[in-house]
């Protein structure tokens, strides 16, 4: 027999007059979408911000930011024409990453919630929409390839293909693929893309949550579960994120239920044109 539980009565909860009316809210999520549409990027203006071809104007710059020369600014020097990155200098790579992800993570730096000595800076030299355009940009790049992964103990890879799987219920940390996705693919649009990132990179950003450096994250998710990490364990899951390769299955074609217009596919351009 199917187990029968007893109805409670839930007695009616008047609403405060603060409560946001159904309206309001259907406003903000509109202007929410909004913000994440891509319909009014341009690509080809990304392509010139990513090779210093923009024009920061005197006082364009958040106060107390210094001023940005544009051409030593300009993204490929440190991510590549193609966002690429560089794993020596660890520069994260950009390609395969979702557009919204990008767009907040400038937001963030020009905002001063996450802090960097290059990328602060520069962020608060771009215009609002100069953001959305390199972010569109490097978001539709597909082709730089992926260079051979480090030799790693394989130990160091289990456990951190262990903890990326199911994480550490001991520690109460849930694994890494519930926001990050099955292989590393990431769930957007919120959530980045972490298969083949450097190993590095992924480590470093893992310690400033954990020490409270990084912030952006509304909901403290990443710095909690950081914390709740040894840094063998960070080392071990960044390693096995940085050795993954991705599936044939890109961001935008997981995407069908993002907010967002697919983004066109142009090939990499070259310095020449």
């Amino acid at each position: 027999m199917p187990i029968r539980y007893p109805l409670i009565a839930i007695a009616a909860i008047p609403l405060a007059a603060s409560t946001i009316s159904p309206l309001v809210a259907q406003d903000e999520r509109a202007q929410e979408l909004a913000a994440y549409d891509t319909s009014t990027v341009d690509l080809e203006r990304g392509r010139a911000v990513v090779v210093g071809a923009y024009v920061a104007s005197p006082g364009q710059e958040a106060e107390g930011a210094p001023a940005i020369n544009p051409q030593a600014g300009a993204c490929f020097q440190c991510h590549g024409i193609d966002g690429k990155g560089d794993k020596a200098a660890v520069f994260p790579r950009l390609t395969d990453q979702t557009y919204k992800y990008l767009y907040d993570s400038l937001k963030d730096y020009a905002s001063g919630v996450r802090q960097n000595q290059i990328m602060t800076p520069i962020a608060k030299a771009l215009t609002e929409q100069q953001m959305r355009d390199v972010s569109a940009y490097y978001a539709a790049q597909k082709e730089a390839e992926y260079p051979p992964p480090d030799r790693v103990d394989p130990q160091i890879l289990q456990h951190g293909a262990a903890l990326a799987a199911v994480g550490n219920a001991r520690l109460g940390v849930q694994g890494c693929i519930n926001c990050h996705g099955p292989d590393g693919v990431g769930l957007p649009p919120t959530y980045p893309y972490l298969a083949g990132q450097y190993a590095a990179y992924l480590e470093a950003q893992m310690k400033a949550w954990k020490t409270g450096e990084r912030k952006g994250d509304g909901f403290g998710i990443m710095e909690n579960i950081a914390k709740r990490l040894t840094d063998e364990e960070i080392h071990a899951v960044s390693q096995y994120y940085a050795a993954i390769r991705p599936r044939s299955v890109t961001p935008e074609q997981t995407d069908a239920a993002a907010p967002m217009v697919p983004l066109p596919q142009i090939s990499a351009p070259t310095l020449g044109r």
